[in-house]
């Protein structure tokens, strides 16, 4: 069955049907080789339509020698075969015989033709898929039971007509000696008198197979070629049979044509389809693997008028093999040979007779394929050294021309068809399971290989067989699957050059036997993935020694046995996996020495790159990391997470004096800037980031990746904002992003994004494509970000919401929507989060949603808040919260301060012992407590900021404690105020305000030597200024109540 040559890719209603081209008529075998046919001209309307001739030009070949022929008890013969059908000896009377008998083997002849038409995309599809196939057999005469000569009797005979031949050579110089040993006849046939079952009839037996893939003789110009066949037998467990050796001769065959083959035609492109196996198929199919086939079809994706979906055969599989699925053979072999020899040898053991220079990459089965959506295959659960598998592992090449080729690519990229899989039963028409691929992945640029795996699901309806369907549906848990491999040689989506000329040149004529993925092609030339991939592992598990070390002060490894023997093990997986992956293919090694010396380099570098992760875990060196490193982040990180609420609240002046200190006490400024970089991108200060970028000299440390992402979503910020052309700037970042992808193609997220922003321009292409993608990277580790504050996202909402019965796709996306917002990406958040909001609640869709519009500035007058009803479950009150808490934000981001605290008022309700909801709600309650103050509701502010204050006492917080002890001093609670303005100077860093608030309570208290230290404190640095509301409280002290005595305050108690 050929491929195609005509799809309808404008509509489907049936105006224009896809059509095969019909069949050329079988010429007149009595013709002679240089005669044509010529088709009658049709007539319409009484005039005459243009002659259409067809050339029929042929392929001579003949046999020039043959040797290494096994030693066999009876004469040898070549049995030259082709699906065709049109192959004939040249003789003086017509035969059909295709046989080379010994007696000819040396004597070049007889010459055989093979019929071919000109310009006939049909004929070269037969013989792209169709090898000629030359078979040695021994033919064994008739003879009596009993009598059939051994090889090993004529080896024997052979041998000592030999050692006979030497002596007499020696006796008699110039005698003449016969050349073998004879077989009388009789002792082959004693006659045909005797009866017929004492007999045997004469038979052929098969010795060895080879095949000639003869699309390399498809040239635009007359050709001569000396073509080797190499003739393989069949190794199963002996070197030998009854009556012959098993050898592998090679024969050389001439092969030529007067004619060009193709002499207007050109194929530019090939298609290989290879079926490779079935997996978590029932124990009824397995019985059955031999009677099972598979049918492989283009079906349209839309009905036509009549309702009907136009379906397009394209080839067939037949007959499976139940193997374990680490036992089976790697060799692909060709279709339409195998189905030749079906029943003469067990599958397997002749697939070196058949093979094509493909492989089946055992070792990584399951990765690389494209999967039906929404499905999970549970391959974690597959074990290939215990389950079977149908393995099928055949291939179909077709050929195709521009024409067609631009046909296949407009379908592919409009979605016109699909590939229907049907597995049957003995005929075509018994289907019992069927899958479905979308081939628009090849619609995608440089793409011209995929591995798709196909669910299949089973059919409805009945069956010839007594097994029942129910019996063969496979467990629920646990979906039966096909692997087919679909590659062209050269992607759809280019202008494909001509590949007859491949034929035309020694060097290239080859490559058009095997398919090689661009994507494959394109890894080799940058770099590798596995080793990447098992580099970043090692570097992980180096990393977490090393933390474990550290954090439990391990000295000895004795103290820790069990630790470092369990990791032992998963330490020498790595190695061996780096040496073979690695080091093994960029040192090839022979002998042992060579094998040590490799060792050795293996050690040294990775010995290098351990003291190199050690040198880096912290920047300023490997004392920094054991020592000081930890605790200066966390430090930098803390103070770095107070300014931002501070600048969230509204205290700005403070704000402005905590970021100069940190400033200035910062020992890693490189870290401080990386900060600082996040905070103007969340902030939405790009042109402050985008100097980041420019004055950026750091390289090769744990953040520079996200840096680079967060520089691609700066670039497209800033366009947005000064794009004449809408939309200038969105495809320009969708182009950014799809190089940076290809560049880190490892890291699903920038995937994950590219298939987002693909969905939403409904671009099918990009969307198969990242979803190959990234779907490959689910169990690849990512990069880690560095220790960086507290988001803003995360700061409105702290906790994600319950992913336990999502699927691995939403939480996947989910976790690349959080690495975002941490970001701040908000842009790119929040078109991730769109394609999975359905998966969560409308609540909880509402509150992601409006987070991400009030963070990037995009909340107006217009936006309505909405408040969806609750219940009285801790779940309903908690969403009760939340509203209350998102929509306050949106009313304060929008300065309407009075409905701001409405909302955050209904915050109040929560009980002060309940942590995990006031860690949730901080910044609210932080705001309602700060807006209170502000409008002079003291005791609304102390409630507030009460719920803030942490419960331990030795638990750091400025803004609570602060907060708490200036509404107490207002609420004149001096006491009580000075406990929790003295908690918030413990804050890793100074700031004046604290202390001038105490120094004034003391002056007010009559403690006039605290009063005088703590102002001492306050005015430490007299640039910074003090609260002018200090002042005003000062002024409203009568200096007559003050003494000017100053004297221990505890003398005074």
């Amino acid at each position: 069955m050929s491929l195609p040559t005509k799809l309808d890719t404008t509509d489907f209603n049936g105006k224009t049907r896809a059509e095969r081209r019909g069949s050329q008529k079988k010429n007149n075998r009595s013709k002679r080789s240089t005669g044509s046919l010529t088709k009658k001209p049709k007539t319409g309307a009484g005039l005459p339509v243009p002659k259409h001739i067809t050339q029929r030009v042929f392929l001579y070949m003949q046999l020039k020698n043959i040797s290494n022929l096994p030693v066999a008890s009876y004469p040898l013969e070549l049995h030259l075969h082709h699906a065709k059908n049109t192959l004939q000896r040249m003789s003086e009377h017509y035969t059909t015989e295709t046989v080379i008998y010994q007696n000819e083997f040396e004597m070049e002849k007889p010459a055989f033709a093979l019929g071919i038409i000109q310009d006939n995309i049909d004929e070269i599809n037969t013989f792209s898929d169709n090898p000629l196939v030359v078979t040695l057999y021994q033919r064994i005469p008739r003879h009596r039971k009993g009598q059939l000569v051994k090889v090993a009797k004529l080896k024997s005979e052979a041998s000592s007509f030999q050692m006979d031949a030497e002596k007499k050579a020696k006796a008699i110089p110039d005698g003449n000696t016969s050349t073998g040993p004879e077989i009388s006849a009789a002792d082959d046939y004693m006659g045909e008198n005797e009866e017929d079952e004492d007999f045997i009839d004469e038979s052929v037996e098969f010795l060895s197979r080879g095949h000639c893939d003869l699309l390399q003789l498809f040239q635009t110009k007359r050709f001569m070629s000396s073509i080797p066949i190499m003739l393989y037998p069949e190794y199963d467990h002996t070197l030998e049979t009854a009556t012959s050796q098993k050898s592998s001769p090679t024969s050389e065959w001439h092969m030529y044509s007067i004619l060009p083959i193709l002499k207007k035609l050109h194929f530019t492109n090939l298609v290989f389809i290879t079926l490779e196996s079935i997996y978590n198929a029932t124990g009824e199919l397995h019985e059955r693997a031999d009677h099972l086939g598979m049918s492989l079809s283009i079906r349209a994706t839309r009905p036509n008028l009549n309702l009907d979906y136009q379906v397009l055969p394209l080839c067939t599989f037949y007959r499976f093999g139940s193997k374990v699925i680490n036992e089976q053979n790697r060799i692909i072999v060709w279709e339409n040979i195998k189905r030749d020899l079906l029943g003469r040898e067990p599958l397997g053991v002749a697939n070196i007779q058949m093979e094509t220079n493909l492989r089946i990459p055992v070792n990584q089965l399951f990765r690389r394929l494209l999967k039906t959506p929404i499905v999970d295959f549970k391959l974690d659960e597959i074990d290939p050294l215990v389950d079977k598998a149908l393995i099928n592992n055949s291939l179909h090449r077709y050929v195709l021309t521009a024409e067609l080729r631009q046909i296949l690519e407009a379908a592919v990229v409009h979605n016109d068809y699909e590939l229907l899989l049907q597995l049957y039963d003995e005929i075509p028409t018994n289907v019992l399971y069927e899958g479905i691929i979308n081939p628009s992945v090849f619609g995608y640029p440089d793409v011209n290989g995929c591995r798709f795996a196909s669910v299949l699901s089973s059919v409805n309806r009945k069956t010839r067989k007594s097994f029942r369907l129910s019996d063969l549906s496979p467990p629920p848990d646990k979906p039966m699957f096909a692997i087919l491999n679909l590659c062209f040689f050269q992607p759809l989506t280019q202008r494909n050059e001509s590949l007859d000329a491949y034929n035309e040149n020694h060097l290239k004529v080859s490559t058009l036997r095997r398919c090689r993925t661009m994507d494959m092609l394109n890894e080799q030339v940058n770099s590798c993935d596995i080793p990447r991939e098992l580099y970043r592992n090692f570097d992980e598990f180096i990393k977490g020694v090393i933390s474990f070390i550290i954090k439990n002060d391990v000295s000895t490894i004795e103290s820790k046995r069990n630790y470092f023997c369990c990791n032992l093990g998963n330490l020498r997986n790595l190695l061996i996996n780096i040496c073979g992956c690695d080091f093994n293919i960029r040192m090839p090694t022979k002998t042992n020495i060579e094998f040590r010396e490799m060792l050795t380099h293996m050690h040294k570098e990775l010995m290098e790159r351990i003291e190199g992760l050690l040198m880096d875990c912290s920047w300023d060196g490997l004392s920094q990391c054991v020592l000081h490193h930890d605790n200066d982040q966390e430090r930098i990180r803390l103070l770095f997470e107070e300014y931002r609420k501070m600048c969230i609240i509204g205290d700005c002046v403070q704000a402005k004096h905590l970021f100069a200190n940190i400033k200035a006490d910062c020992t890693n400024k490189m870290l401080l800037n990386f900060y600082t970089f996040l905070n103007a991108v969340e902030s939405l200060n790009f042109e402050q980031a985008s100097n980041y970028l420019l004055n950026q000299s750091e390289r090769n440390w744990q953040a520079e990746y996200f840096v680079s992402l967060l520089k691609l979503y700066i670039d497209y910020m800033m366009q947005l904002k000064t794009e004449e052309l809408p939309g200038v700037a969105y495809s320009n970042m969708i182009e950014q992003l799809r190089i940076f992808s290809s560049n880190n193609n490892l890291e699903r997220e920038t995937w994950i994004l590219l298939y987002c922003l693909y969905k939403n321009n409904n671009y099918l292409p990009g969307m198969e494509f990242t979803r190959w993608r990234y779907e490959n990277l689910y169990d690849v580790p990512g990069k880690t970000m560095p220790l960086i504050p507290r988001s803003m996202f995360e700061t409105f909402l702290p906790q994600d919401f319950d992913l336990i019965d999502k699927s691995i796709e939403t939480v996947k996306f989910y976790a690349t929507f959080k690495m975002f917002a941490q970001l701040g990406a908000h842009k790119f958040a929040e078109i991730v989060f769109d394609e999975i909001s359905p998966k969560f609640s409308l609540v909880e869709s509402y509150l992601i949603k409006t987070i991400l519009k009030m963070l990037q500035g995009e909340i107006g007058e217009s936006f309505k808040v909405r408040k969806f009803p609750t219940g009285n479950s801790v779940r309903e009150k908690m969403m009760r919260y939340y509203q209350a808490h998102v929509n306050g934000s949106v009313e304060y981001s929008r300065r309407r301060y009075d409905d701001a605290i409405r909302y955050f008022k209904d915050l109040m309700s929560i009980g002060i012992t309940d942590t995990v909801a006031l860690a949730i709600f901080h910044t609210s309650l932080m705001r309602l407590g700060r807006l209170s103050f502000e409008s002079g509701d003291y005791e609304l502010s102390k409630r507030a900021f009460e719920l803030c204050v942490p419960s331990a006492k030795s638990e750091v917080n400025f803004l609570s404690n602060y907060g708490m002890g200036l509404a107490l001093y207002y609420l004149n609670r001096l006491e009580e105020a000075i406990e929790y303005l003295a908690r918030s100077t413990e804050v890793n860093t100074f700031l004046p305000d604290p202390w001038g608030y105490l120094a004034t309570i003391n002056l007010r208290l009559g403690r006039n030597k605290t009063a005088l230290n703590c102002w001492k404190i306050a005015k430490m640095h007299p640039e910074i200024p003090l609260n002018n509301r200090i002042y005003i409280e000062l002024e409203k002290i009568k200096y007559s109540n003050v003494s000017l005595l100053v004297e221990d305050d505890c003398k005074l108690k």
